[in-house]
Order: structure tokens, then sequence, then C-alpha cells
């Protein structure tokens, strides 16, 4: 069994229905509509269906396309909180009709999420059905660590919500104007966001505090993570941990880092799979392709990255865990 555990979709037939408000709908909409002209199963059941039964990949866990996230609506709460409950209808309507072939993962505000978000995550978990709930690494510029949103960490470990966490652009790219060009902020910025995001949950104490909290990290932690843990273990040394955090971790850093869950939509690089493998093991490892994106029609991934998974000479039993037994235990499926 293959389950692919990271991509992106939104069900085309109710578009309509979103009524995305203001000047950033009518972006999202048009940032929809541009992809889908190329890569229309971004938004087409059938056409998603059919690269799933081509390809050998049994479930899909599909994911809102970034920009379309209730958190970077610019505004109020309320605002963010319907358009949270339209997605997520959304979404549902797309598990349903695939008849269980996606499986959704939603979204709620963290903004005011007492009380508002907090009934939209029980809703979207409880009657929805939906699987989890993806986060932007940043929300506008704000981390997803600072203490106004501890109350929905503390409600997604308790209640053993899998978060999900996407790259987005930081808040201020004109600090680094070098970055602009060649897609760089694409290509190396988002890795790089995703890794400040992680970094920032273990050395706020987040996970500490949350020791069951389940996160799900894009592109093997920005690919940054598991290269560059040796680097960090010196950094955050028991001596470093002090000076740079204010105080010291109970645990070693490294038992923090690897509660985390690590796809591997990483560009088809076996290097870079085997490095994870290798500092995390076969059970923080799921399979990815981050569909509909990747050359061409972005098809050749659902076809080329599990070659790519068993090139590595694993044993049948770890191949087994990143294809399909890591998911189905995190997200709790059949």
């Amino acid at each position: 069994m293959i389950i692919d555990a990271h991509t992106h979709m939104i069900y085309g037939r109710y578009l309509d229905k979103l009524a995305l408000p203001g000047e950033w709908g009518k972006k999202c909409m048009a940032h929809l509509n541009g992809i889908a002209r190329t890569r229309p199963h971004l938004i087409d059941l059938e056409q998603r269906i059919g690269q799933l039964d081509r390809n050998g990949i049994d479930f899909q866990v599909v994911t809102l396309q970034h920009v379309v996230d209730c958190n970077l609506l610019p505004g109020d709460a309320a605002a963010q909180l319907a358009v949270a409950k339209a997605l997520n209808d959304n979404l549902a309507r797309l598990m349903e009709d695939s008849k269980g072939r996606l499986i959704a993962v939603g979204c709620v505000p963290l903004a005011g999420f007492e009380p508002g978000g907090r009934q939209e995550l029980e809703r979207a978990m409880n009657t929805l059905g939906l699987k989890g709930i993806n986060l932007p690494s940043n929300l506008n510029g704000k981390p997803l660590d600072l203490p106004e949103f501890e109350p929905f960490w503390a409600y997604a470990a308790a209640n053993n919500i899998p978060i999900f966490i996407h790259p987005n652009h930081p808040a201020s790219p004109a600090g680094r104007t070098y970055e602009a060009e060649y897609d760089l902020t694409h290509n190396f910025g988002w890795p790089f966001e995703t890794t400040l995001a992680l970094a920032r949950l273990v050395f706020s104490g987040i996970m500490e505090r949350y020791p069951n909290l389940k996160v799900v990290s894009h592109h093997l932690g920005g690919g940054m993570i598991p290269f560059f843990m040796g680097r960090t273990i010196e950094t955050y040394d028991s001596a470093g941990q002090p000076r740079f955090l204010g105080r010291v971790l109970p645990k070693p850093l490294f038992e923090y880092f690897s509660k985390f869950y690590y796809d591997t939509a990483v560009g088809g690089s076996a290097p870079a799979i085997r490095c994870a493998y290798e500092v995390f093991g076969a059970d923080q490892l799921l399979f990815a392709t981050d569909a509909p994106w990747g050359p061409g029609t972005g098809e050749g991934r659902l076809a080329e990255y599990p070659k790519i998974i068993r090139s590595l000479g694993l044993s049948e039993k770890e191949n087994q865990k990143i294809f399909s037994e890591n998911t189905r235990k995190l997200l709790r499926l059949r």
C-alpha cells in the first residue's frame, strides 16, 4: 500500500461557494484558476483519481494550496473563521466524493482560537471527519509559537490532532532583496521557513510542554533539520542553551526534533532522503509527492518517487513504514 502523505487540492465543483472576501479572495481565486489551467488535477476530482490509479497510489492526503489559508487573510478573526468553515466544508465534500481515496486536512484560524476557532476545529475533526490541520510556517509575519497561539497547541496535543506545516513567504522579503530574484525565495527560502518554524517549536518550549504533539513538516523539515542536526546540537549544547535560550531544556535537543514527522517530498533526491533516514530513522518518515507540483504536469512524481524510496535499499518492513504505516498510525486511518 502507498499513501501519498502531503499533496495539495481543493474541490473545484464547489469553488463558487467559497465566497473568499475582498482583494485577498480575488487573488486566491486567480491563483487557483491559473494553476488549474495547466494542472487541472488541483481542482478536478476525476483527474486526480485517475492519476492515482495510473501510478499505483492507493490514497493521498490533501491540504489546501498554501495561499488559500484562513490564517493568511488580512483582517479580523471573524472573517478568518468564516473562510475556515467554507474551506473545511469544501474539503469534506472532496473526501466524501472521492470515496475515501483523498484524505483531507483542514484549517482553523489561530487568531481568536477561543472560542470560535476551537469550535471549528471540533467540527472539522468530529463532524466533518477531517484528519488534521494545516498551518503556514508564519502567519503574516507572526511565528507559530507566540503565547497567543498556546491554546491551539494545547488543544491539538490533548486531542491527538496532527498538524501539518507548509512553508510561507517571510513577511518582509525586502530585508533580503537578493533573495527575490531567480525564484530563490521558493527554492531556498521556503525550506528555511520550515526549518525556522520547527526550531521555534522546540526552542520556545512548545514541544516540551506538549510531548504528545504530532507535527508533520513538509520537504523533510526543509531538508535542513536532518542535514544540520549535528551543527544544531553543537550550537545549543549545555553551555549554549542558557546563552541563547535563557534557560536549559530538560531533554537533549535530538529528542525534540526526532518527534517531528518528515515527509519525503524533497525533489526526488535519494541522498537527501537517506540523510533524514540515517538521522531520524524510518519511523519518522512519510512518503509524499507534493502533487500537483513537479516537472511537466507533476504526474511524473507519482510514478518516480516510489522508486526512489525503494532505491535506498531499506528493508521491506521499513519501506512499508514510510509508504503507509506511519501515515495510517498518525492519521488514525482504518
